[in-house]
């Protein structure tokens, strides 16, 4: 899908906690976007991205697992985009945040990788799953928190982009959702994004298992109740995150609602109280008879 310089700036800067399926023109630089810290990633920049270190995964594991639990056609990684890390932080910057305190966590959250991170992405139609390896498990559970702690102070916020002789607006509104897995840590997101002439509703999972962190985003569908499509979603990830950390991660059983029980538990108790009325199971007969 093409769209205009406008649009295009305004998806790279929104896309929280999720890669985002806008598409620059040619003279944009395209790459997808992820989270993380402003300190020093794009001033120490680069021209390609450093080697592993401490327990971090490199490009070509990232990349096999991706292909192995995706089957995505499409897979990139960060040295493909680490070159526009600048262009890309050039662009950030000229945006304006209302509330003003949410644009260190805006800007952040469009860089292609948290900071110290590597990553490798996979696109696959509308939904994208992208991996981010850490140097150590301490990161990884700093990111994350950082991300939900983010979700709630910037759950409403407005950007703005200067165009010259006009301005671009887009709102966003984020929530946190409940979601259930075995990984050691996860966070789901729904995202809608409103222009003058778009409104975009996106589902996001991040699950970390250790010093990685696997993000699945998908477009949110209307006939799709938003539990079964994060239920889908939370797969996605674990299946990656399982095959990168050699062990399976599967979601715990749904915990029987309030209701449920209450219903279960009367009629055991009406089980029981039949059972003491009538332990022969003919009482009632021979009652009769006399």
């Amino acid at each position: 899908m093409k769209i205009d310089r406008r649009t295009a700036v305004l998806c790279l800067a929104l896309a929280l906690l999720m890669l985002s399926s806008c598409e620059a023109d040619p003279q944009q630089d395209e790459g997808p976007l992820g989270g993380g810290s402003l300190d020093s990633s794009v001033d120490e920049a680069q021209a390609s991205a450093p080697e592993p270190a401490g327990e971090q995964l490199d490009h070509e594991q990232m990349r096999q697992a991706l292909e192995e639990r995706t089957g995505a056609a499409h897979i990139s990684d960060t040295d493909d985009w680490w070159p526009h890390l600048r262009d890309l932080n050039r662009e950030l910057q000229r945006l304006q945040v209302d509330p003003t305190d949410c644009k260190p966590y805006v800007t952040a959250s469009a860089l292609p990788v948290p900071t110290g991170a590597l990553g490798a992405l996979a696109e696959d139609g509308d939904t994208q799953t992208v991996i981010y390896s850490f140097a150590e498990t301490a990161a990884a559970e700093e990111y994350l928190s950082s991300e939900r702690t983010g979700v709630s102070r910037c759950a409403e916020h407005t950007v703005i982009r200067d165009l010259g002789e006009s301005t671009a607006e887009a709102r966003t509104e984020l929530t946190e959702l409940e979601l259930l897995s075995g990984a050691e840590d996860a966070l789901a997101v729904r995202r809608v994004m409103t222009t003058d002439d778009t409104h975009q509703r996106q589902l996001a999972v991040l699950l970390r298992h250790g010093a990685v962190i696997v993000l699945s985003t998908q477009p949110e569908d209307e006939e799709t109740a938003v539990d079964a499509a994060l239920v889908t979603l939370e797969a996605q990830s674990a299946a990656v995150l399982s095959e990168l950390v050699g062990e399976e991660i599967t979601a715990p059983e749904p915990e029987p609602e309030e209701d449920q029980e209450d219903e279960e538990d009367e009629e055991e108790d009406s089980a029981a109280e039949d059972s003491a009325e009538d332990p022969d199971g003919g009482s009632q007969d021979e009652t009769s008879d006399e």
